[in-house]
């Protein structure tokens, strides 16, 4: 089947954006007295949702902490650092290159009003025709939820479209979905399982034609 889009993930894909997330955290918590791991032991939580991780710090510091109250309030923090956050090597390049040739569209766990802070700050919301946050479905990644109402979305079969993600469970959900899936590793998710994934590449710089055969010739599989 020939490929019809291109789906993209947002944190550590497409922007520099892990730093942030554990800076609005140090900062929500440190609120009510709480620590955080480091830096260097926070990679553990790459691809693990805003809700996941504030029941994890609640439950180990602060147990009649609401979690929801903790991700609401480290939503809004994240949102006032959006200027900070820069784009991954590769992207713009990526982006215009494929332009006019592929339907593209963000899927993410990160709450849908990031996601768009986060275009509209690098001028890329008109690039996407879809955006789908994880506040906009039932089960965030690994679950297949997100990429599942892209696609509907989208009106493409799974075969039709291609999954960018640089975390284990981000392709995960891709595949559950039944997408090819392309994993784009960064410094935080090396360690991750990516046996799962089509194809691993080291930017989406990378992604040319070549690889564009690949891709279509694993899709008609």
């Amino acid at each position: 089947m020939t490929i019809e889009a291109l789906i993209f993930d947002m944190d550590g894909t497409l922007v520099d954006s892990e730093r942030t997330h554990w800076l609005a955290w140090r900062q929500t918590l440190a609120a009510d007295g709480m620590d955080i791991p480091d830096y260097a032991e926070f990679k553990k939580y790459v691809g693990v949702s805003d809700e996941q991780m504030a029941q994890e710090f609640s439950a180990a510091a602060n147990p009649s902490l609401d979690p929801r109250n903790l991700v609401t309030r480290k939503c809004s923090t994240y949102l006032d650092l959006v200027p900070q956050i820069e784009l991954l090597p590769g992207v713009v390049e990526t982006l215009e290159r494929w332009k006019g040739r592929f339907a593209m569209a963000v899927a993410s766990s990160s709450p849908h009003r990031e996601l768009i802070a986060l275009l509209e700050h690098h001028g890329l919301r008109e690039r996407f025709i879809q955006v789908v946050g994880g506040d906009m479905v039932p089960k965030k990644k690994p679950a297949p939820d997100i990429y599942q109402m892209v696609l509907v979305l989208l009106g493409l079969a799974p075969a039709a479209c291609v999954a960018f993600e640089d975390s284990q469970s981000g392709v995960s959900a891709a595949k559950s979905a039944g997408l090819t899936a392309v994993a784009v590793p960064h410094a935080m998710s090396l360690g991750h399982d990516f046996d799962n994934a089509d194809v691993v590449i080291d930017s989406l710089a990378d992604f040319d034609e070549r690889l564009l055969h690949q891709l279509e010739t694993l899709a008609r599989k």
